[in-house]
């Protein structure tokens, strides 16, 4: 399905996956919320879908920056008018604590991509992690693990232990033509993980993404329910436009690239009847152009301020 200059395309999994996890137990209200190693629905994170029923661009052309609303992503977006711009793309948060106040599963994925978002071949190599909340009986179980995804296949968990605190730094790097590595570092714990891969990518856009992943085909109806969290800050964040082969020349996220847009993304649904629901919003940049943060809901937070 084509919207604009966007095309839909994600891979679901077929099999479930493991998902390597802590082991604490925290009380919450109401219940018990544990968090363990499991297996959990499969779901693959992909291609940014436009939201139906909004304008797709609203510019600020004194700042260069372009608010896009999308059904499943928010964060920042750098995105080129010619293929094979972006070379690499790196970022840094918290493992954020997810929460459910009602019953069933929801979802949460941050992530560092090239590609994806203006592509017309659908290709986008990412990496970073996913959190599953399911809540039954007023007990409420969580999952986390590290992935690497190709579109169109399938998402690959990584065998990287991590807990709700712990420091990530997700990295997206083509270091030969075609060939690119990708890797999640645990900083707190000082492990790291990646995938050597062969790709071809349209290198058409860099991005740092909270998601709310795909569970099934069509994609466009039937995205994950977004799963709680406090405000997610990403910083620093850095992508690079160096030729492949050579050490990535890092810039920060949210400054200006060469023929390239910097991109707003909310992500938000539009029922058809004019009522809107907004369920990520993106902070400004900070001063440094390196860093944001995401919130639940309408209003965006404040940017960073270190």
């Amino acid at each position: 399905m084509i919207w604009g200059v966007f095309v839909v395309k994600r891979l679901v999994l077929g099999a479930a996956s493991a998902v390597i996890s802590c082991s604490s137990l925290a009380l919450i209200a109401g219940g018990t919320s544990t968090v363990s190693a499991s297996l959990v629905p499969a779901v693959a994170s992909g291609t940014f879908i436009p939201a139906p029923g909004r304008p797709h661009t609203h510019t600020h052309a004194a700042r260069g920056l372009v608010n896009q609303w999308s059904s499943n992503w928010s964060g920042y977006v750098q995105s080129a008018f010619n293929r094979h711009i972006f070379t690499a793309v790196t970022d840094t948060f918290v493992v954020p604590t997810v929460t459910s106040s009602v019953a069933g599963t929801q979802y949460a994925a941050d992530w560092v991509g090239i590609g994806g978002f203006n592509d017309h071949d659908g290709s986008l190599v990412q990496d970073g992690i996913q959190a599953v909340v399911t809540t039954s009986d007023n007990t409420t179980t969580v999952s986390y693990d590290a992935w690497t995804e190709i579109l169109p296949h399938a998402e690959k968990p990584l065998k990287l232990a991590i807990s709700v605190g712990d420091v990530i730094t997700a990295t997206v790097q083509e270091t030969a033509t075609n060939r690119w590595l990708m890797t999640v570092d645990d900083v707190t714990t000082g492990k790291s993980l990646g995938r050597p891969v062969r790709y071809r990518s349209s290198g058409l856009s860099a991005e740092v993404i909270h998601e709310r992943p795909c569970i099934a085909e069509p994609c466009s109806s039937h995205l994950a329910d977004l799963a709680q969290t406090p405000d997610i800050t990403f910083e620093p964040g850095f992508y690079s436009e160096a030729p492949v082969g050579l050490a990535p020349v890092y810039l920060g996220l949210l400054g200006s690239a060469n023929d390239a847009v910097l991109n707003s993304v909310t992500m938000e649904v539009d029922d058809g009847n004019q009522e809107v629901t907004v369920f990520a919003t993106p902070s400004p940049a900070n001063a440094t152009q390196d860093g944001f943060t995401v919130a639940d809901g309408d209003v965006a937070p404040p940017a960073p301020t270190i």
